[in-house]
């Protein structure tokens, strides 16, 4: 596969390691669809991704923090889009205190895994209408084993700490990547997730709290938004990666994750408290999929 002609659809594409994955992507030859939360910075960014563009980007503005943004979202790419080649989720969030969306669950919970989970879910019928579609959610490789507190703190119910409500979002995405990889096996829809890996970006200075003075300290050896989009950028057109699901890639090339991950035992309950949290199975949000 190559991004010549392909629809390709960036979540949070108008800074850091999304906008450089969406002017790498644009030069190659793709239409770029970039998912923005904010209008004036989601329309700079397109204009940067036009100068250098073979394809008109188009721009979508939604607020995944909001599962009924998310729906609209999901109905407005139904309605002006004939398929969609490739998804990339890579918005995400954190938090130095703890905050809830308007659907009252935890923000950090909300954005890093029920938006992507959500999203993906509700577009799979345009992922189908590509002859070969690919799926890249962006994750961190922070989890060497399954926390005693995972099931009851998802949402930080029992105590917060923003780096460990960004570790457990992140663990979450790892779990749906591979469960979802399984549930669409035999079909043309890969899925695969990317550690970017420390990348100096806005993300961590705005966050604040502890990923803020982290970032400060780490600075020096973080890699530029460009570098931390080469991963991202290879899952979404490399074509040797075609055949290639289930997996988690740093640096391109793939590795193992902890062994909890590929329980399916735990990534099937993991899909069952966010199909609940997202009501994915009512008639209003599985009509599209």
């Amino acid at each position: 596969m190559t991004p010549q002609n392909k629809i390709i659809v960036i979540t949070g594409a108008n800074s850091g390691i999304g906008f450089a994955t969406a002017l790498a992507l644009a030069k190659q030859g793709a239409t770029i669809v970039s998912v923005c939360r904010n209008a004036d910075r989601g329309t700079m960014a397109l204009k940067a991704i036009s100068a250098v563009a073979a394809a008109s980007p188009r721009l979508f503005i939604a607020d995944l923090s909001s599962q009924a943004s998310i729906r609209e979202l999901a109905e407005n790419l139904h309605e002006q889009l004939p398929r969609i080649d490739v998804l990339i989720n890579n918005a995400g969030a954190a938090f130095a205190k703890r905050e809830y969306t308007v659907d009252r669950i935890e923000k950090t919970f909300a954005i890093n895994h029920l938006a992507p989970f959500l999203l993906t879910n509700l577009v799979l019928g345009l992922l189908r209408q590509s002859s070969e579609a690919r799926i890249v959610n962006v994750v961190t490789g922070m989890f060497p084993s399954l926390p005693a507190s995972f099931w009851d703190n998802l949402q930080s119910e029992k105590s917060y700490g923003q780096f460990a409500a960004y570790r457990l979002s992140k663990v979450g995405q790892v779990l749906f990547t591979y469960e979802l990889a399984r549930r669409l096996d035999r079909t043309s829809i890969t899925v695969n997730c990317v550690h970017p890996g420390p990348v100096k970006t806005q993300f961590t200075q705005k966050a604040g709290g502890f990923l803020s003075v982290m970032s400060r300290i780490l600075r020096p050896i973080m890699k530029s938004p460009e570098a931390g989009a080469r991963t991202p950028i290879f899952l979404a057109a490399a074509p040797e990666v075609a055949r290639i699901t289930g997996g988690f890639f740093m640096n391109c090339k793939q590795k193992k994750t902890a062994a909890f991950t590929y329980d399916r035992a735990i990534a099937e309950k993991h899909w069952d408290i966010s199909e609940q949290l997202t009501s994915l199975n009512s008639a209003t949000t599985s009509k599209r999929r």
